[in-house]
């Protein structure tokens, strides 16, 4: 709550100190906020700011859970793919037909955020090599 509040006012006044400053800096911002959590839930329970949430809640986009547009695992896979072989200094792998059915059978509970872990771990096993996915398990270890 206390970094909320520390939040809005950098929404509400367009201003912020430095840890440690004194001294108040200006800022103009546009904030693009996600959450995999009912917000008007969690100002009803108390647990975050009715206020920063109307603050946030100018323009709000809703997108349905990656388990409902499987249609879209193999793009964002691809694309996914490529950005971790970049940042590996990997050669992008292929998707096959057996990895695509594979992501495309799963459920994503994580979202984006662990069809992105998964994909990167399965670039650092593969060490350039197939793909091998551990779904459903984050320690990357297949019982």
């Amino acid at each position: 709550m206390e970094l909320q509040s520390k939040l809005l006012r950098v929404l509400q006044e367009g201003e912020f100190e430095h840890v440690g400053e004194v001294r108040t800096r200006p800022v103009s911002v546009r904030v693009i906020a996600a959450t995999n959590r009912d917000l008007k839930r969690e100002v009803a329970a108390g647990r975050f700011r009715s206020d920063l949430y109307f603050r946030l809640s100018v323009f709000p986009i809703q997108t349905p859970p990656l388990r409902d547009r499987l249609e879209d695992v193999i793009l964002l896979a691809a694309d996914f793919l490529g950005q971790a072989a970049k940042r590996l200094n990997l050669p992008a792998p292929r998707l096959t037909a057996e990895n695509m059915r594979e992501l495309c059978n799963y459920d994503w509970p994580g979202n984006v955020r662990e069809l992105q872990n998964v994909l990167k771990r399965a670039m650092i096993i593969s060490g350039g090599g197939h793909l091998h996915f551990s779904l459903g398990d984050s320690s990357g270890v297949k019982a």
